[in-house]
């Protein structure tokens, strides 16, 4: 980590961090901007609100509700004419305080390095990251999701889109055509990812692979992925992950995560889990959406619960860490009993423990989904905003009790970018 703290002409107090692949420039703890280490601006905090930039220069917006809480926070993508005035005014600031810390001398070598990261976030502006959205596009297409703890991660699609991609509740996938990309597709996907980010790929500290459930690939073809990877990465224990100084040796990345789902994998032993372990696998990501058979029946699914329960014990088995989703609000008023004590019970009975994650997810009337519909069709009263909650905290309550259990987290689709 490396820290420079300055007074600018007004007297504010600027603090600037270069740390864990980002530049941060922060004013006097009222304003900050935050930077790759290529320069790209990545996030920002004006005004009581926090921006997140994607890489196809799209920024989500988040401020405080009417009331306190994530179920009162108001979220929403700016306009292009307000994304230009955000960028002008981090770009503005940076080449401001670029000007301050030009000023002194110095030979130590946490100024060097922060003082080069700010030229490089000075060769950027509105304009060179609206070319760059053009290239995001023709790379990736989109990112439609991924785990929150993976938000941060390195997206490499091995597959595009979702070989189901009928849940009534989703939306992500509907305007994507499932495909399977070649060996050699896959690798001129990594190597295009490594020159769009350039320096900037410091800031991921992990891969995940992508999209909806890539390790549906028959276990041969994994082994070419994982390969494709070794070649293009270096792969190291969580720890040996540093501050270091990227444009030396960029640290290893700390393993790959995946979605999967409980019916086109069931194929799938623990061996062949073991051995997707030992090649650097380290979290797959499953989605319960409910321990209650009916429910899951109305939400599209084609599996069951003891389809999940036998998934995860196979990758337990297999040494690997376990995200297990949960859709709060499922179902609605009708369901609300039996997919609180039937989740409840079912994610119990799992055996998950210090290591894994169970994500609330509350259930989102996205774009594209046939779940309103459904509903609407047929009776299903939505859950208002203090039934969610008090489903939220249903859940909290029981999954967090006990020794060694893991981790409960809440997971906001509306709240991604990449």
């Amino acid at each position: 980590m490396a820290v420079v703290r300055l007074r600018s002409p007004a007297g504010a107090l600027i603090n600037l961090s270069l740390r864990a692949g980002a530049l941060a420039l922060i004013e006097d703890n009222h304003t900050a901007f935050t930077f790759d280490e290529a320069g790209r601006l990545f996030s920002a905090f004006l005004d009581g609100r926090t921006y997140r930039r994607s890489l196809s220069n799209d920024v989500l917006e988040k401020s405080p509700g009417s009331r306190p809480g994530l179920a009162h926070r108001a979220r929403r993508m700016l306009a292009r004419e307000e994304v230009e005035r955000l960028e002008n005014r981090a770009y503005a600031f940076a080449a401001n305080v670029a000007g301050w810390l030009a000023a002194p001398s110095s030979s130590d070598p946490d100024y060097a390095r922060v003082r080069d990261a700010l030229q490089r976030a000075n060769t950027y502006s509105f304009a060179r990251l609206e070319a760059e959205r053009a290239i995001y596009q023709t790379i990736y297409g989109r990112v439609p999701i991924m785990p929150p703890d993976q938000y941060l991660a390195l997206a490499l699609q091995a597959t595009e889109g979702c070989s189901f991609n009928a849940c009534t509740f989703c939306g992500f996938y509907r305007d994507r055509r499932f495909h399977v990309k070649s060996p050699d597709e896959f690798r001129r996907h990594i190597a295009q990812v490594k020159a769009f980010l350039g320096r900037g790929i410091s800031l991921r500290r992990s891969i995940f692979l992508g999209d909806a459930n890539a390790l549906l690939l028959a276990q041969p073809a994994l082994h070419d992925v994982f390969d494709a990877l070794h070649q293009a990465f270096a792969f190291g224990p969580q720890e040996a992950v540093s501050d270091t100084d990227s444009s030396q040796a960029r640290p290893p990345m700390k393993g790959v995560y995946s979605f999967i789902d409980a019916f086109s994998t069931r194929r799938k032993t623990p061996a062949e889990f073991a051995e997707l372990a030992a090649r650097g696998l380290r979290r797959v990501y499953v989605g319960l959406e409910t321990g209650d058979p009916e429910l899951l029946k109305f939400l599209g699914k084609p599996n069951t619960p003891d389809d999940v329960s036998t998934l995860v014990s196979r990758l337990k088995q297999a040494g690997l860490s376990v995200g297990v989703i949960v859709l709060v609000g499922a179902g609605g008023r009708a369901f609300a009993g039996q997919h609180v004590a039937n989740t409840i019970a079912r994610v119990q009975d799992m055996p998950l423990d210090g290591g894994d994650v169970v994500y609330l997810s509350e259930l989102v009337d996205y774009p594209g989904a046939d779940y309103t519909q459904a509903a609407t069709q047929t009776g299903i009263e939505p859950l208002s905003v203090p039934e969610t909650k008090a489903q939220m905290r249903a859940f909290l309550q029981a999954l967090r009790r006990g020794v060694n259990k893991p981790l409960v987290s809440y997971y906001d689709v509306r709240e991604f970018v990449y």
